[in-house]
C-alpha cells in the first residue's frame, strides 16, 4: 500500500470529474479530493440523490449532469468525500480533513478544480441576516429542498434569473425581481453578439427565463441603482431607484447576485501566479493553454481557471488530464496533443459567448465598490469603507497593509468576501490599475481547522485499485 498517486484532484464539480474520468481511463492512478458528500459541484450538486421529486423543474442543464456523475462514480479514481483540502505542498503533499481528523497524500500532479464563488454585492444592509446570495438559495433548493417564500432577488446574470424561474415552477412565490443590469450594457454587448451566435441555444434559454418570469406576473424592474437594503437587526425590505423612480419592497429574505468569480484561496495559497481579467473583472491564475499554472505540478481546470461555464469547465477537464497524462509519460506528447486539440477549438467555440455574457452583465462599478462610509466591506471583522479609506489615509496602500492596520480579510472567510472589494477599492483611491495593487497574500492553511483535526493525524493509505466492468 502507498500513498503516492500520479494526479490528486481537488474539486468533484464537472471540471474535475472529467479529468479523473479521463486520467484514470489512461491508467494513472488518480484520487479525487471533494468538500462535499456526493459529486457533481455546485451546478450538478446533489443530482443522483435529489430531495425533490420532479428535478425536471431544475431545468435540462442540471439534470443532463446526472449522466456525468455516474460515469465519475463508475471511475477507477479513488474518491475521498466530505474531505476539506487545506494545503497543498511543493513536493505534491495534500493535507486534508475529514471526519474530525487530518491526513496527507502525495501526488506527482495536481489538478485544482474548486470551481467559482459569487461576486461580492457590498450595497448598504448586505449583512443583515435574512439577506443571501442567489447561490444559497440553490444550495437550499438542491440539497434540502428548501425555498424562502415571497423573497426579493436583486442584482443581474443567468444564474439569478435561472434560480427565480426554478422557484415559479415549484409554486414558490417571489416578490420581485430586481434587475440591475445597467441600460448602456445592452447597446456595448450587442457588438460581441455575433462571436455568441455559435450558442444560439444558451442564447435562447436566458431570454425563456426572461419571458418565463415575465408571464408568472412577478414585477421586473429594470436598470435598478441606488440598492439599499433596510433594516437594524434584521433585513425588512430594499430600497432602490429603477428608471428615475424610487421604490421600496417589504421583505424579510432577499437574495443578491451578480455573477461569479474563481474562487482563488486555494491557488493564491500555493503561490501561483495571477492575472487581472478586465473583461470579468476578477483574479484569476496565469495559464497555458494546456492549463498549467506557474508552479510546476499544478494545473487549474473549470471555473477556478476563469468563468467558462459547465460545458466548456468539462471539456477543460479533459485538456488538464491529457497534458498531465503526457508529463507523466503514460502517453507521449503526440498523442496529448491530437486528443487535446479538438478540445482546445471546442473550448476556443466558447470565447465569444463568453465575452458578450461578461459585457452584457459587467456588474455596475456602485455595486461593486461601495461608496457610502456605513457600508460593509469585511463582513468577517465588520470593517466599514469608511474604516478602510481611514485606513487608507493612514498610509495602507496594498491589501496586506490594510489588513495590517484594520485585520479586513483575516476573518474565517479568509478575504474570499472582501478581497476583490479591497483590491478595487485601493486601485480606486490611487487612480491606478487593480494590477498594480494586487490581491492579499494567502498561506495554508487553506481552510479553518482545529487543534483537535490536526492531533488526530496520520497519512492516507491509497485504497487497491478496483477493475471496473463495462
Amino acid at each position: 500500500m502507498t500513498d503516492s498517486y500520479d494526479i490528486a484532484v481537488i474539486g468533484a464539480g464537472p471540471a474535475g470529474m472529467s479529468a479523473a474520468i479521463t486520467a484514470s481511463a489512461a491508467g494513472a492512478r488518480v484520487v479525487v479530493l471533494d468538500d462535499k458528500p456526493l459529486a457533481g459541484g455546485q451546478i450538478y450538486r446533489n443530482v443522483t440523490d435529489s430531495p425533490l421529486q420532479n428535478t425536471d423543474l431544475l431545468g435540462e442543464d442540471y439534470t443532463k449532469g446526472a449522466a456525468l456523475v455516474e460515469q465519475f462514480n463508475a471511475c477507477r479514481a479513488e474518491k475521498i468525500t466530505a474531505a476539506n483540502v487545506w494545503h497543498v505542498g511543493d513536493n505534491g503533499e495534500i493535507l486534508f480533513s475529514q471526519a474530525g481528523a487530518s491526513a496527507s497524500l502525495t501526488a506527482r500532479e495536481v489538478v485544482i478544480g474548486v470551481g467559482a464563488m459569487e461576486r461580492p454585492f457590498p450595497v448598504p444592509g448586505w449583512h443583515l441576516p435574512g439577506v443571501m446570495t442567489a447561490g444559497s438559495a440553490q444550495v437550499m433548493l438542491k440539497s434540502d429542498g428548501l425555498v424562502r417564500d415571497d423573497s426579493v432577488f436583486a442584482g443581474s446574470g443567468p444564474l439569478l434569473y435561472l434560480i427565480v424561474a426554478q422557484y415559479l415552477r415549484l409554486g414558490v412565490k417571489v416578490r420581485a425581481l430586481v434587475d440591475t443590469t445597467p441600460k448602456q450594457n445592452y447597446m456595448a454587448a450587442t457588438g460581441l453578439l455575433p462571436g455568441a451566435l455559435g450558442h444560439t441555444d444558451v442564447l435562447t434559454k436566458g431570454i425563456g427565463l426572461l419571458n418565463e418570469i415575465r408571464r408568472a406576473g412577478v414585477p421586473v424592474y429594470k436598470y435598478a441603482e441606488d440598492l439599499q437594503i433596510r433594516g437594524e437587526q434584521q433585513a425588512q425590505g430594499l430600497s432602490f431607484t429603477a428608471k428615475g423612480v424610487s421604490h421600496s419592497l417589504d421583505a424579510e429574505h432577499i437574495f443578491l447576485h451578480q455573477g461569479v468569480i474563481p474562487n482563488l484561496n486555494m491557488t493564491r495559497a500555493t503561490g501561483v501566479e495571477h492575472v487581472w481579467n478586465r473583461e470579468q473583472l476578477s483574479w484569476q491564475p496565469q495559464l497555458n493553454s494546456w492549463g498549467q499554472t506557474s508552479v510546476a505540478h499544478i494545473a487549474v481546470a473549470g471555473d477556478s481557471s476563469g468563468i467558462i461555464g459547465a460545458d466548456a469547465a468539462a471539456l477543460s477537464g479533459q485538456l488538464v488530464a491529457w497534458q498531465q497524462l503526457a508529463r507523466l509519460g503514460l502517453i507521449s506528447p503526440e498523442d496529448a496533443d491530437n486528443h487535446s486539440q479538438p478540445l482546445q477549438q471546442k473550448l476556443k467555440s466558447y470565447q465569444g459567448l463568453r465575452r458578450f455574457i461578461d459585457r452584457l452583465y459587467k456588474p455596475a462599478d456602485a455595486l461593486r465598490k461601495p461608496e457610502q462610509p456605513e457600508t460593509m466591506v469585511c463582513r468577517c471583522e465588520e470593517q466599514t469603507r469608511g474604516q478602510l479609506k481611514a485606513a487608507f489615509d493612514q498610509g495602507a496602500r496594498l491589501p496586506d497593509e490594510l489588513k495590517g492596520l484594520t485585520r479586513c480579510g483575516m476573518g474565517p472567510c479568509q478575504g474570499r468576501q472582501c478581497g476583490h472589494t479591497v483590491s478595487e477599492l485601493l486601485a480606486q483611491w490611487q487612480g491606478c490599475e487593480v494590477e498594480e495593487v494586487g490581491y492579499y497574500r494567502l498561506r495554508s492553511p487553506m481552510r479553518l481547522i482545529n487543534l483537535t483535526e490536526l492531533a488526530r493525524f496520520q497519512p492516507h493509505q491509497q485504497a487497491s485499485v478496483v477493475e471496473v466492468k463495462s
